[in-house]
């Protein structure tokens, strides 16, 4: 026994844990590859980012020295002639031109385009017909693509502003000043890394040029044919994949190829500029990276629960023994063998539960001798009280003198129950009264011994045909008896709900009928249609009657051929089994009784219960069930 618990116990948790530490462990290696590779991605498109703002800072900074200087007085008068400004102006930018280090040259320009002032010692010379000056004439702020400087023979990019006059706003010259790109890329791209050195960035023009490259043989050299080459492939695949991804820029990531090499690129676009800032790494080193990670916290987290599945080995395998023998001794008791004796002693959970168990059979060894002999002396009690319940049923010869037919089926769900009928004959005919009294069990048998007392009481040869008054008076009794409060119709809040469903017929020597109901069908049957009345809905025993007149009485004519039908809804209202949704209901018994009709009435009633049973299969009866049938 003790290796079945083991193993029933140890073997699906160590299974558990182990198909789950796999799972985990595969979940866990999915999960950190994508935060890994979701990490780099962000650190990819961040290095970007920051190289972009970079770049914009640059000209942005330019732009903000240029406008400094477009206002400065000095620079105003100079543009007006005044000569003696001109060593001033020139000492002012060529500090901005030191202080930076970024600026080639700054240079002053007048609204002819001939030099007034600059770092490079060009002054006099005419810049009237470059795109720049025309620009600024024009009021516009102008960026230049990509130039190489006639100066120093090195990329350069050219920003210029318009100078305006303070007092009326108009253009009175250009400042103009060349930003150096190889003072730029050792600045701000050749530190960029991404992955240790796997990853590096670039600058790329919107013209496919690259402008800046931590290699300096991939920047754009017009007079170096093979480096122009070099720039040319790179630079055009990179362009065209980032024209493929985006239309205008932003931060984006991409695939590209280079050199048939397949890389993995993050790339910012310029506020001011067509320039890309690119960071690119080959995806084999990106990916490699981010699974290796990945792997190794794979591990790591199938290492620790792999630890704490044999600890819990350990763990429950302590318990398995003591375990064992509380069960074995649990199964003994639920076979009945309350004498067995159980020999556990621990301080634990296990303990407490085999103590709590030797206590719970002896409490239950007690229960049950004392429930032994108080269920003898109730049952009898019960027994002696469905004797009693018998014996108020009319006797078979008052229904032989009343009918040609009839059958009987009286069946409380308990051995006494709250259905009743009661039948008296008269010198005009007889009275057959069937009730369905509030609750089952013990409470609706008393319930049934008040309603039989109070017919033999109330009902006589003076108002037998009286079968709304019979309801009527019958409410009253009840309603007296139990001291219920009357109340208006349509209000709520009576003390109590006990009172009954029921039918009252008065049955004529010609086969004619009265009939009042109250909650209770009565079917009729002339073997060509079953005819359904289904009473009206009245509370009998609420107070709620405030005369007879409020009970309509059925008149059915004589017929030779009419049976009648009346059951309580414990035949109607029983629930089938799992596939029966619905519960019994009228449509088989009426199919039953008109296939029938020409059968005798126990045939029928029998025919009726057999469908109920079949109906009912496995499922508990829920209320007491009578059926009277009959033919006058």
């Amino acid at each position: 026994m003790l290796k079945t618990i083991r193993m029933k116990l140890l073997v699906p948790i160590l299974c558990a844990i182990i198909l789950g530490s796999l799972i985990i462990g595969i979940v866990g290696y999915r999960l950190a590859a994508d935060i890994v590779i979701g990490a780099f991605e962000e650190d990819g498109l961040r290095s970007a980012s920051y190289l972009r703002e970079y770049i914009d800072m640059v000209i942005s900074k330019a732009e903000l020295d240029l406008s400094a200087l477009s206002v400065a007085p000095s620079v105003k008068y100079l543009l007006q002639g005044d000569q003696l400004s001109e060593e001033l102006v020139e000492g002012y930018i060529m500090a901005l031109v030191d202080q930076h280090g970024i600026y080639n040259s700054i240079t002053i320009l007048n609204t002819e385009g001939i030099i007034v002032a600059s770092t490079s010692g060009s002054t006099g010379g005419n810049r009237g017909d470059r795109e720049y000056f025309q620009d600024n004439m024009k009021g516009l702020f102008h960026i230049s693509g990509v130039e190489l400087s006639r100066q120093t023979g090195r990329l350069a990019t050219f920003i210029s502003i318009p100078i305006r006059d303070m007092d009326d706003g108009t253009i009175i010259g250009a400042a103009l000043t060349v930003i150096r790109l190889e003072e730029l890329n050792a600045r701000y791209v050749v530190p960029v890394n991404l992955l240790g050195d796997h990853g590096y960035a670039m600058v790329v023009s919107g013209a496919g040029e690259i402008i800046a490259h931590r290699d300096e043989n991939m920047i754009l050299d017009p007079g170096n044919d093979e480096r122009s080459e070099n720039n040319g492939i790179v630079a055009g695949e990179t362009l065209k994949s980032l024209l493929t991804v985006t239309e205008g820029g932003g931060n984006i990531a991409f695939n590209t190829s280079i050199d048939d090499v397949n890389f993995r690129a993050f790339a910012e676009r310029s506020h001011y500029t067509d320039w890309y800032a690119v960071v690119i790494c080959p995806i084999s080193e990106f990916y490699e990276a981010a699974y290796g990670l990945a792997w190794t916290t794979a591990i790591l987290i199938f290492t620790v629960i792999l630890f704490i599945t044999i600890i819990i080995l350990i763990a429950v395998n302590g318990v398995t023994r003591a375990l064992s023998t509380t069960i074995r001794y649990a199964d003994t008791v639920e076979k009945g063998e309350l004498d067995t004796q159980l020999f556990v002693k621990r301080d634990d959970e296990v303990g407490i539960l085999a103590d709590s168990l030797r206590g719970m059979v002896g409490k239950l060894k007690i229960m049950i001798d004392e429930a032994k002999a108080t269920s003898a002396t109730i049952m009898a009690g019960i027994n002696y009280a469905s004797k009693i319940q018998g014996d108020l049923l009319p006797k078979n010869q008052a229904f032989d003198k009343a009918f040609t037919d009839y059958s009987i089926i009286w069946k409380p769900r308990d051995i006494v129950g709250g259905d009743i009928f009661w039948l008296k004959n008269f010198e005009g005919g007889a009275v057959l009264c069937v009730c369905d009294c509030t609750g089952h069990g013990a409470p609706g048998a008393m319930l049934t011994m008040l309603v039989v007392s109070a017919f033999e009481d109330m009902v006589n040869e003076s108002n037998c045909h009286d079968t709304a008054g019979i309801i009527f008076n019958l409410e009253q009794r009840l309603v007296g008896g139990f001291g219920v409060e009357p109340l208006e119709k349509g209000m709520a809040g009576a003390d109590i709900h006990d009172g009954c469903d029921m039918a009252v017929l008065f049955i004529k020597k010609d086969g004619s009928v009265n009939l009042s109901s109250a909650n209770m069908p009565v079917f009729s049957c002339n073997g060509e249609e079953v005819s359904h009345i289904k009473g009206q809905r009245l509370c009998i025993g609420e107070g709620l009657l405030k005369s007879k007149d409020e009970i309509k009485t059925v008149f059915i004519p004589a017929c030779p051929d009419n049976k009648y039908y009346i059951a309580s809804d414990g035949l109607f209202d029983q629930p089938g089994g799992k596939e029966k949704v619905f519960p019994f209901g009228y449509r088989q018994f009426k199919e039953i009784i008109l296939k029938n009709h020409n059968e005798s009435q126990d045939t029928i009633s029998d025919k009726i219960w057999t469908a109920f049973e079949d109906y009912r299969g496995t499922e508990l009866r829920v209320d007491d069930v009578e059926l009277i049938t009959f033919k006058p």
